[in-house]
């Protein structure tokens, strides 16, 4: 147990306050040497915390703790939560705690895992990285999948019509003239004339950050060239005048900026590989054999009529109520449940559908297909009545519940049942 666990002080601190431990720290002489590992500090029972225990402790923790206990009061903390450690574990073990069924089951769990996690640890120890050779080997036959796509960074001065933008057009291209400052007085892209007309990058594809997908302007961009204006192009927004600010080449990203990207590529698919081999290996071994029709029996084996009676209970809504209900008829139509799925599908056509003739179908075909269910009465009961604002005191189903408890018919679906009212009278 980590002894630095947050929180674990403050769980036993209310317990440790009201309960006097019966141990006694031993005084510590001024002349013990310090290689004295075996100097008893505390003894709790029949154990002894020795000075050697605490050090293999203290070395035991991650780094970044030790200085933690390398003051008197840190070396004390750590004594006191062995101290409480040796206690509970005593207390428990006295009490029979490591003989519980779900103790030993986990303790079992944790064994098994243990011995897992340190085994294939010391295998895949021997799966050893891609070296550089490998991922520029690699880079060199993968070229494809480290290219940047060519961009541009461009300007428009947006209009209402074509007529505008020609007008305009003389002015754009006139070297003593500012695309930016133009923008800023013509444009009627009001988001982007604050910038100057600043569109920003785009590539070939052509997806403009206040335009949209305009491939065909991109592809007139790109033509167009470095630091020239072209246009009108239309567009639903309007005309346009651009100016293209820069362009920058596809080009394939250095070797060295893929670098690591490729190597931790290539070391999981290297891992998986290595750890398929051991598994391989290991399975051949110990000695697999499977017996495929028990396997298949086992995986295909359907639901029992109450865990889908269950999850009908437990579904969100009344379609999927409905449909659940079916699926215990259509697949366990003899089982206990299956007179209350019946039933409860008339109920919620009526209740949640308001759909009274569907509903009277249900239930009849609750009556005819189980006429020995005690749900009979109430199917009755809601043929005569639902139609009406009557509420029904459902007798109680014990042997059509699919908990087995004594609850109204029908009222053990949570969703949309009438609450009874029991009335004199009524079944």
């Amino acid at each position: 147990m980590n002894p630095c666990r947050p929180g674990y002080a403050l769980m036993l601190a209310a317990a440790m306050a009201v309960l006097a431990l019966p141990v006694v720290a031993a005084t510590r002489p001024a002349a013990v040497p310090a290689r004295d590992t075996s100097r008893v500090l505390v003894r709790v029972g029949r154990e002894a915390i020795t000075r050697g225990k605490m050090q293999k402790r203290i070395d035991e923790l991650p780094e970044q703790y030790h200085a933690q206990f390398s003051t008197p009061a840190g070396r004390q903390q750590l004594l006191d939560r062995m101290i409480e450690e040796k206690v509970w574990l005593n207390v428990a073990l006295s009490h029979g705690v490591a003989d519980r069924p779900k103790v030993r089951e986990q303790l079992e769990q944790q064994r098994r895992d243990l011995l897992i996690r340190t085994w294939i640890s010391e295998q895949m120890a021997a799966n050893t990285a891609p070296s550089d050779s490998e991922a520029r080997a690699y880079y060199d036959s993968h070229q494809s999948e480290y290219k940047t796509p060519a961009t541009a960074s461009v300007r428009h001065i947006q209009v209402a019509t074509e007529a505008e933008a020609k007008r305009l057009l003389p002015f754009v291209r006139d070297p003593k003239q500012d695309f930016a400052k133009l923008a800023e007085k013509y444009s009627a892209d009001s988001m982007s004339a604050r910038s100057g007309g600043l569109l920003g990058t785009i590539t070939r594809d052509g997806v403009f950050p206040s335009l949209g997908a305009q491939p065909a302007l991109a592809e007139s961009i790109f033509t167009l060239g470095e630091g020239k204006v072209g246009g009108p192009w239309k567009s639903p927004k309007g005309w346009h005048l651009v100016k293209v600010e820069q362009l920058r080449a596809e080009s394939v990203r250095p070797f060295e900026q893929t670098r690591a990207l490729i190597q931790r590529q290539l070391g999981s698919q290297r891992t998986q590989d290595f750890y398929r081999q051991l598994l391989e290996k290991a399975r051949h071994d110990v000695g697999v054999s499977a017996d495929s029709a028990a396997i298949k029996d086992f995986v295909s084996s359907r639901k029992s009529a109450r865990e889908l009676f269950k999850d009908a209970q437990g579904a969100t809504d009344a379609p999927a109520r409905i449909a659940a209900y079916q699926q215990v008829l259509s697949e366990w139509p003899d089982s206990d449940v299956a007179p209350q799925s019946q039933f409860m599908i008339g109920f919620i056509q009526s209740e949640d559908f308001k759909n009274y003739d569907a509903a009277e179908r249900e239930f009849r075909a609750l009556l005819q297909r189980y006429p020995k269910s005690e749900l009979c009465t109430s199917a009755k009961w809601m043929i005569e009545h639902m139609r009406t604002e009557e509420a029904p005191a459902f007798v109680t189903q014990d042997a059509d519940s699919a908990g087995g408890g004594s609850k109204p018919a029908g009222t053990n679906d949570s969703h949309g049942a009438r609450k009874s009212t029991g009335s004199a009278g009524k079944p």
